[in-house]
């Protein structure tokens, strides 16, 4: 996974090397998982062009069917999907089932109960089964289906099972009006089946957690068509405690899809709307550091956003996580891009989830930077910069024309809140160059200067700079945006208080 990541976010080829340098392993042991990954799947291959490799990877795929492959190859995921079937009770039955040795079985269950207990979940015995919180057991599996891109022909149940199913979810929005995404019919659908599962092995949600009443059940005609296949499937009948288990997400007021919804549950369930307060009190202090402040209308979505994405997490206090980070690589890619606004951001998240003790780990305050952008995405070019960018001075040997050239070079190619100066060789002294220098925050010039007490960064170029030379303009700049954006925060801070 580490290489094919390496490969699909690079730039450029790699070499042998390099690739062995950064996935810790011999050059013979690389090449033997090249030849691996290539009979693994016809929508990738890595290709290697006069000594260096790169990912071909078709044009109607993404880097998620990798993610897919591996989950499905995977012999820990396998023990995983066994467990939650609950179909055994010993390993040797695993290794039957799974048609590989005891010695295999062992190892990757060995694997399989250290991730699990980093979220406070243990595998139990006679028979195999997960147990601890419910509603991350029930999360983890719904992350572990969508991203294994589970074939619903491939699994025990039947189509009519499945089809009168989805009946029940559609009935479900339609009654109550919810107002959904693609990503989020996806998610109430397969927590629906995933849940019932759970139920007929015995694994419930609390009925005192699930006393919604901004929820009308679905029309009873899908229920009557939908009970027969899953009394015949799963041996239950499908009840009214059955039907609030199956939807805990709705029945917790977790998951809030519409306004009528939302309203109602905010005048019912208090622990519900004090999340909802602070986090739009956490909205109106992002207004606050954007040029264009939210409309009431923005605040209030992006409050939901946040309290759909994360409140399931708060008895659990774990960010839960199977293979694929689609936020974290896409933080990566907009931190090259915003750093101003992905550090402001970040800083933001930090002292909101420490105010309200909420989730402070790295991996909830990335998730709610990225949900913040997402739901927000004008905020990327909208925060309030730093009253002073960084300056930068560029001393160049050469004529007017060419220092032109090497001006817009730079606005081309550095990103960020920052203004340039031209200064010409004619223009300065001998005496004064360590003031003039002294006044920048950077100095760019195309030939060499030594300057024993110049405090400032000095970077020499070529009329043409090289990606090198870019790349430390850029990370001094980045840097130097940082110091002045926590400056920035302090003294609002202050003033605000």
């Amino acid at each position: 996974m580490q290489l094919i990541e390496t490969l699909y976010y690079s730039p450029n080829p790699r070499s042998s090397e390099e690739l062995s340098k950064i996935t810790k392993c011999t050059t013979p042991a690389l090449l033997n998982d090249i030849r691996s990954i290539n009979t693994q799947s016809d929508y990738y291959k890595i290709v290697r062009e006069n000594s260096l490799y790169r990912l071909e990877l078709a044009d109607n795929a993404t880097i998620d069917v990798l993610f897919a492959t591996l989950i499905n190859q995977s012999m820990a995921f396998k023990i995983l999907e066994a467990i939650f079937f609950e179909d055994c009770s010993t390993l040797q039955e695993l290794s039957r089932k799974l048609f590989c040795s005891l010695t295999t079985v062992q190892s990757a269950m060995k694997d399989l109960q250290n991730a699990l207990g980093q979220w406070k979940l243990t595998v139990e015995r006679r028979p195999f089964r997960i147990t601890g919180n419910e509603i991350a057991i029930r999360h983890l599996f719904f992350l572990y289906f969508s991203e294994k891109k589970f074939v619903r022909e491939q699994t025990r149940y039947s189509a009519e099972f499945f089809q009168f199913g989805d009946a029940i979810v559609r009935s479900m929005v339609t009654e109550n009006q919810l107002s959904v995404s693609l990503a989020q019919y996806n998610r109430l659908n397969l927590n629906f089946f995933i849940s019932l599962i759970r139920i007929s092995k015995g694994h419930r949600i609390s009925s005192r957690n699930l006393s919604s009443t901004s929820i009308d059940a679905p029309n009873q005609n899908t229920i009557n068509n939908f009970s027969p296949y899953l009394r015949k499937e799963l041996r239950l009948i499908y009840s009214e405690d059955i039907m609030k288990d199956s939807f805990w997400l709705l029945y917790a007021d977790l998951f809030l899809l519409s306004e009528k919804q939302k309203e109602k549950s905010l005048s019912t369930n208090f622990s519900l709307a004090y999340h909802y307060e602070t986090h739009y009190e956490f909205a109106e202090t992002l207004s606050e550091r954007l040029i264009e402040p939210l409309s009431e209308k923005q605040k209030d979505g992006l409050a939901t956003i946040l309290i759909n994405q994360h409140l399931f997490h708060a008895k659990t206090k774990e960010f839960i996580s199977v293979v694929q980070d689609r936020k974290r690589d896409c933080l990566q890619l907009l931190e090259a891009f915003h750093a101003h606004c992905v550090y402001q951001l970040r800083q933001l998240v930090v002292e909101f989830t420490e105010q309200y003790q909420l989730f402070n780990t790295p991996e909830f305050i990335d998730n709610y930077v990225y949900q913040i952008i997402a739901t927000i995405p004008s905020c990327m070019n909208g925060m309030k910069q730093s009253e002073k960018p960084v300056d930068i001075t560029i001393i160049s040997t050469d004529s007017k024309m060419q220092e032109a050239l090497l001006t817009e070079f730079i606005k081309f190619s550095i990103r960020g809140n920052y203004r340039l100066q031209e200064v010409s060789m004619d223009e300065i002294q001998g005496d004064n160059l360590l003031t003039v220098f002294n006044k920048s925050d950077i100095v760019i010039s195309t030939s060499t200067f030594d300057v024993p007490t110049c405090q400032t960064p000095i970077i020499a170029v070529e009329l043409c700079p090289s990606i090198q030379s870019l790349n430390k303009i850029q990370n001094l700049v980045d840097q130097l945006q940082k110091e002045q954006s926590q400056q920035f925060i302090e003294t609002n801070k202050d003033t605000v208080e």
